[in-house]
């Protein structure tokens, strides 16, 4: 036998799960925000991943409101600026939702590097080989050619009235003096490449692109990388360069002041 009180539990649970169910209101979207490129910008480091800079730009509504903003994060794990520039930028593009990108941001290329390409002009040079492809996708004088549709072959549309934010990358604080020095000499020469590509980038109308500087702002903090924590380093040559929570806040207001720096 049901008691009055199992009754009234239940009838209050067929009442109201309709209820429930029916109070997501699906609003309008006026931004469209996606980050692109390596681990950094997917999150690694961050506890849980998903407290990465890219995913507090968007729940922190730096871009717009959560509720009017289309989010995605296609940055992946360990991708190189090829990746990026190869594959990232023609799934941007050639995807064709019905709101398009408004805003791009893009942290790539230190996994070049680490994996033992010495050609840092090069790995910049890709980084804004990606960023013209999104912005002009035709031959220029930085690329030779569009990202394709790989069904009609034909040239994906460009984006338009785009904000793209690109980074450079943190300093990583190696207790080895002489390796400290190398990826000094890394970071410095891949953000001063990096500026000097984006200068080629034809920026249309009505579209953006900015350099977020983390390098220079990282000197001197504490607790941005994960080579600073307990286990972050094992040896000179096997170590742990993503963000902690830490870093990846500090990462996020850079990208914000960025943005609040063009509008």
């Amino acid at each position: 036998m049901l008691r009055n009180g199992t009754i009234a539990a239940l009838a209050f649970t067929l009442v109201g799960a309709p209820g429930i169910a029916s109070a997501q209101i699906n609003f309008d979207k006026s931004v469209y925000y996606v980050g692109m490129g390596d681990s950094v910008a997917a999150g690694e480091g961050a506890l849980p991943v998903t407290g990465g800079y890219v995913y507090d730009l968007y729940s922190h509504g730096v871009f717009g409101a959560t509720n009017a903003t289309d989010f995605a994060n296609i940055a992946l794990r360990g991708a190189r600026s090829w990746e990026l520039r190869n594959q990232q930028v023609p799934q941007v593009l050639c995807a064709e939702p019905a709101l398009r990108p408004t805003v791009v941001t893009i942290t790539a290329g230190a996994n070049d590097f680490l994996r033992g390409d010495a050609n840092i002009v090069a790995i910049a040079r890709r980084v804004a080989e990606a960023v013209d492809l999104l912005l002009n996708n035709r031959a220029t004088p930085l690329v030779s050619g569009p990202a394709l549709d790989p069904v009609t072959g034909a040239p994906c549309r460009a984006l338009s009235g785009v904000t793209i934010l690109v980074s450079n990358y943190y300093s990583i604080p190696h207790p080895d003096p002489t390796i400290s020095a190398l990826l000094d000499a890394a970071l410095g020469g891949f953000d001063q490449a990096l500026r000097f590509w984006l200068q080629f980038v034809a920026v249309p109308a009505g579209s953006h692109v900015k350099v977020v500087d983390l390098y220079t702002p990282s000197f001197g903090e504490r607790g941005l990388v994960t080579i600073e924590r307990r286990g972050g380093i094992d040896g000179p040559f096997d170590f742990d360069v993503h963000p902690t929570n830490v870093g990846h806040s500090f990462i996020a207001r850079q990208f914000g002041d960025a943005w609040r720096g063009i509008q």
